[in-house]
């Protein structure tokens, strides 16, 4: 093993951290897991530790065989985070960035003091949602990718269309700028995404997500750099890649666990019947409900590629059979 290259260790093994794996693996940058169970989606594929995220004296012997750690479930506390840091472990994004996707009432003071919009705690009726990817190195250098209009299901996103397209550009615009302004303001290191509810020309925050989000997962094969490579970037400090689409869009449809529990025999017709879709598996069991990967076309006519998304969709959860 080249020792020049570092080590980068993920708490949590879930899809997103699986995610990373392609692009680590192009980089050189060799991966370290601390996961919950050997049965997480990255720990299958990627070298592990299985442990408690709250067990300190076991992340921090964890943390030892890496050059930064960067968390990947959003369930560690912020007071492991602190403890690590206090102890000389380089996390990123820091502690000081978490809290703000951890904590609602900072994040609703840090934004009262930006004047900007937060959504409150009641309803708004809002048209559409909105998530903006953003990524920032520590020395500042920040990119963020078109914003994507976020297709829910009760509370479950099961479509994205980058670039948003119920949206102005005036409205598109703004959001980027916001995003990039948050970033900066909290001094993110690594990637972000943040979520919107538009009405009108009118943007309110929802939440900050702290790492590459599935809102994001478009980019793998929709832009020129995914969220995933840009997030180790970011947290190694490396120049920045670029973030334009290699299209002019791109529709992602997340898979749902259904009637059908194999995965693999629904290719045989789907690769026959729309050649350019891209298949992304999180290796989880079957379950009602449960997200189990996605899938991804890009072109040029929009209502076309969201057919071939949802088909794809409704067809490997078994909504239905042609």
């Amino acid at each position: 093993m080249n020792e020049r290259f570092p080590t980068v260790g993920i708490i949590g093994a879930g899809e997103l951290a699986r995610m990373i794996l392609a692009p680590a693996i192009e980089l050189g940058i060799n991966l370290l897991l601390f996961a919950k169970s050997s049965d997480d989606s990255a720990a299958q594929v990627v070298p592990h530790t299985v442990g408690d995220y709250r067990d300190l004296s076991a992340l921090k012997e964890f943390a030892a065989k890496c050059d930064v750690i960067t968390i990947e479930d959003e369930g560690v506390p912020l007071s492991v985070v602190k403890s690590l840091e206090i102890s000389g472990v380089k996390v990123s994004p820091g502690s000081g960035s978490l809290q703000y996707s951890q904590d609602r009432a900072a994040l609703r003071l840090m934004l009262a003091q930006e004047s900007l919009h937060i959504l409150r705690d009641e309803l708004i009726d809002f048209q559409y949602q909105i998530a903006v990817m953003v990524a920032r190195s520590a020395h500042g250098q920040a990119t963020t990718w078109a914003p994507t209009q976020t297709v829910q299901s009760e509370g479950i996103c099961t479509l994205t269309i980058s670039p948003a397209p119920s949206i102005s550009q005036d409205v598109a615009e703004k959001a980027q700028h916001l995003a990039l302004s948050i970033a900066n303001k909290i001094s993110l290191i690594g990637v972000m995404a943040v979520e919107f509810f538009v009405k009108g020309d009118e943007l309110f925050v929802n939440q900050l997500v702290m790492r590459p989000h599935n809102s994001g997962n478009w980019t793998i094969d929709g832009s020129r750099t995914s969220q995933f490579e840009q997030h180790l970037r970011a947290i190694l400090d490396l120049p920045l890649g670029d973030p334009a689409m290699t299209s002019r869009f791109t529709v992602m449809a997340n898979i749902f666990g259904g009637e059908k529990k194999d995965m693999y025999r629904p290719y045989l017709h789907l690769m026959a019947r729309n050649p350019q879709l891209k298949f992304h598996q999180n290796k989880k069991e079957v379950h009602k409900g449960q997200r189990i990967g996605h899938v991804t076309v890009v072109g040029e006519n929009l209502a076309e590629l969201i057919e071939i998304a949802e088909h794809a969709r409704d067809y490997m959860s078994g909504e239905i059979d042609e």
